[in-house]
């Protein structure tokens, strides 16, 4: 079945080639610069849409775009940016034309103010952004596993389906994620509590590296995750839209999801959008066997609503995301004996290895349902400045299923974490030169778990007030911020309201009390940037603090997906960071250089520890960990280059390395990504009659084996000579893997349609490996090769 669909995807690629050497006879072109009218700058990834077409490009970053091969007409021409008010124009073409456009940018308008840094060198920070093809071609991903093509960016995994985002070595609460600017509050209690979110709401994805945004929190040590969709069509009447869908070889999947969108002739001022998605999986296959019980299901949805005018506006949000997630049977195992078993051989048992390919998701399994619900508003309070108020709900309810020796349908573990924020925001810009923002947001939460216990109930509240200023002046930027966070954790008490008083005591009496727990800090940072030409220069440095979290404090149980016993610490103190970083980046036509280095300290980094032995519980064996604090340093370096031969040939090179270090045992630091590099080769062909944007792509991507781990630990492993061994980890680092990949898609134009085609194979050799980040590589090895097809159909009415 795989070498039929390789040989389909060697057709398909034969025919675009083929395709691709008939010359067109529209052969005209249409070309510009796309600038911001208030402070003429050249505009970076600005839309500009040929509407009768349905062709798209984006301008460069010198604000450039072109489009080639045009037929004689006339053609609406919409142009969009991310902070800036669409703008439209008709054109008659009858020879080449080149037109310029000028942008009335949003400062004060719905479009979020976050400090970050672009193609266009706009701020002081490091980032990376996923959009365009690139962002296409992770279609039907998961939210971790679309990050993963940003250079800089690794996961920790939970078997096939669960992926957190790690930047730089450092992941869940110390890495923000915000969705449609608002700070997404679920359960990141571990490696198995993946995002909530639903990529296919994004039209980019951008990472911040290191603490640099300030505004929505100084606890994120590790960097922020911008989840950004394109802006509401506003004064664009008329209905368009958008229908993806995806499948996926290796554990049978499907993916369909749809966007509708419009705004009212009649009511220019009001646009809308509505938007779903359905998954569903079945088993993933390693090179050897099928992983039994690995299906996934999911089901996503969010509505957008909103009134706009030149001073004053409004926005609704509302998304539900829910899902049900299999989690491997091998990963579960009935006593220490066979765990210990279980991980020394690497395999689990036979009955498990020679499980045939199914659909059905049993238990073990997890359901988890998040909703959001978001308004914001804003007023002009002056000709260069707003005010901005943005209220937001969350409810996170998760469910986790155990195996269980007698039927029942409750699940084992029952979570619901409510959030009630609000963040009032003062933007002001003056000319220029200066621009800045000062804030206050407020947070509640209740956390509400039902039977086993796991960590206890509780209520918080964190407020914070903020102030960031950036000043542009020619080839400099300047920018600085300071925040202030305090963090009140209150009424926790023991889980004592289980309907079965053996698992959890008397219903009707109440919990025990843990007291409670008040935290508070400063963060700031301040950075430097110079450009010149098309190469930027930057350096910027920062301190900021982060709470430990409840599940730090006081968890005590299973952690079910990721099949391990977790303790807490009660005596544990905020930590405190210092980094510095700096990065230099050239973009030209043929050039593409981004070059990322950076330090940081930790004080008081708080971490998981394996312990023993495993624990013996009444749902099986499972290994232990505890969670400890030390004093940790982190140094890297992300390096991306690229350079286009020609007009058809490009390289592209990519490494991210890290080294962190335990100052306290000196030693090195657990559970860290290793060092990862990346190449590509890929082939652009000429503009076709049909097929347009057409490309090829050969991936390798080789991953180091993790040497860099404590030398000795509290583990026992036997020898082979009978001698006991203390090690730091259950099972050592997996050796290094290399996989390979390929990759190719067109734009397929059909009778004013452009339809998006893109084809992919990943691990193309099928080769046998397990990532140190995956927590099950205990147990089983990672996914075989996974052949998939994408198509974005375009919808006009």
């Amino acid at each position: 079945m795989r070498g039929l669909i390789f040989r389909a995807i060697v057709v398909v690629l034969a025919c675009l080639a083929m395709d691709t050497q008939v010359k067109a006879q529209c052969t005209l072109g249409f070309s510009g610069v796309v600038t911001d009218m208030d402070s003429h700058e050249k505009l970076a990834d600005a839309t500009i849409l040929i509407k009768e077409l349905n062709l798209s490009v984006l301008s460069n970053g010198k604000g450039e775009f072109e489009f080639k091969g045009l037929c004689p007409g006339s053609y609406t021409i919409v142009i969009t940016h991310l902070s800036c008010s669409p703008q439209s124009a008709h054109i008659h073409l009858k020879e080449d034309l080149h037109k310029d456009f000028e942008m009335p940018h949003n400062y004060n308008q719905l479009s979020e103010v976050v400090i970050r840094g672009n193609a266009a060198a706009t701020s002081t920070t490091t980032t990376e952004e996923l959009k365009g093809r690139q962002l296409e071609s992770t279609r039907g991903l998961t939210l971790g596993e679309s990050l993963r093509r940003v250079n800089g960016v690794s996961v920790l995994q939970t078997g096939n389906n669960i992926y957190k985002p790690v930047i730089n070595g450092l992941h869940s609460q110390r890495v923000l994620i915000l969705n449609n600017g608002i700070r997404q509050e679920g359960q990141q209690w571990g490696s198995e509590h993946a995002p909530e979110v639903d990529p296919y709401l994004a039209n980019r994805l951008t990472v911040i590296k290191g603490s640099s945004s300030i505004r929505y929190g100084g606890d994120a040590i590790g960097g922020v995750i911008l989840v950004e969709p394109k802006l509401l069509p506003y004064n664009l009447p008329g209905t368009s839209g958008e229908l993806n869908t995806a499948i996926f070889s290796n554990n049978r999947m499907g993916v369909l999801s749809a966007m509708v969108e419009g705004s009212l002739r009649k009511y220019p001022h009001f646009a809308w959008r509505l938007q779903g998605t359905a998954k569903r999986g079945g088993d993933a296959r390693t090179p050897d066997y099928w992983l039994q019980n690995s299906g996934v299901q999911e089901l996503n949805m969010s509505a957008t609503a909103g009134w706009r005018k030149e001073n004053s506006g409004l926005e609704l949000f509302y998304s539900l995301f829910s899902t049900k997630l299999g989690i491997f049977k091998g990963s579960h195992i009935g006593n220490v004996t066979d765990l210990i078993n279980a991980i020394e051989n690497g395999d689990p048992p036979d009955y498990i290895k020679n499980a045939p390919f199914s659909y059905t998701i049993d238990r073990p399994y997890q359901s988890v349902m998040h909703q959001l619900f978001k308004a914001k508003a804003f007023w002009n309070t002056s000709k260069f400045s707003r005010l901005g108020v943005t209220g937001s709900f969350q409810n996170n309810a998760r469910k986790e299923y155990d195996v269980v020796r007698t039927p029942r349908t409750n699940p084992q573990l029952e979570l619901s974490l409510y959030t009630t924020a609000l963040d009032v925001a003062w933007d002001h810009y003056q000319g220029k030169k200066w621009r800045g923002t000062v804030g206050l947001s407020g947070t509640y939460q209740m956390n509400d778990i039902n039977y086993r216990y796991f960590i206890p109930n509780y209520q918080s509240v964190n407020t914070g007030v903020y102030v960031a200023e950036k000043y542009n002046s020619g080839n400099w930027i300047l920018e600085g911020g300071l925040r202030y966070d305090l963090k009140w954790l209150y009424d926790i008490t023991d889980n004592d309201r289980s309907p079965y008083d053996k698992l959890t005591g008397d219903i009707n009496s109440a919990g025990e009390p843990y007291g409670e727990r008040n935290f508070s800090g400063f963060s700031g940072n301040g950075g430097i940037t110079y450009k010149q030409d098309d190469w930027h220069f930057n350096v910027s440095a920062g301190s900021a603090w982060r709470s430990p979290q409840v599940n730090e404090l006081f968890s005590n149980g299973l952690h079910h997906g990721a099949a391990r016993i977790e303790k807490g610490k009660t005596d544990l103190v905020p930590e405190r960071s210092y980094g510095v970083q700096a990065s230099i980046d050239r973009n030209n036509e043929k050039w593409s250089v981004d070059v990322n280095m950076y330090y940081k300290r930790i004080n008081d980094f708080i971490y998981l520890k394996p312990t023993y032995p495993p624990q013996l519980t009444i749902r099986g064996a499972f290994p232990t960990f505890a969670y400890e604090q030390t004093d940790a340093r982190m140094m890297g370096a992300d390096v991306q280059l690229s350079y286009l031969f020609g007009n058809h040939f490009r390289l592209q090179g990519k490494a991210s390395i890290l080294r962190a270090y335990d100052v306290k045992a000196d030693d090195w630091l657990i559970y860290m990504p290793s060092d990862r590099y990346e190449g590509s080769a890929e082939y652009l062909f000429d503009e076709g009659n049909k097929f347009k944007q057409t490309y090829v792509k050969l991936t390798v991507a080789h991953v180091l084996e993790q040497t860099r781990v404590p030398a000795t630990g509290n583990i026992e492993i036997t020898k082979p000579d009978g001698s006991v061994d203390m090690a730091s980890d259950y099972t050592p680092p997996p050796p290094a893997y290399t996989l390979f990949g390929l990759e190719a898609g067109t734009d397929l134009h059909i009778k004013h349609r452009s339809l998006t085609v893109t084809a992919a194979v990943t691990n193309l050799f099928n080769t046998k490996y397990r990532d140190y980040m995956n927590s099950f590589r205990y147990f089983c090895d990672d996914m075989g090769t996974n052949v998939s097809l994408r198509i974005k159909v375009p919808l006009s009415f």
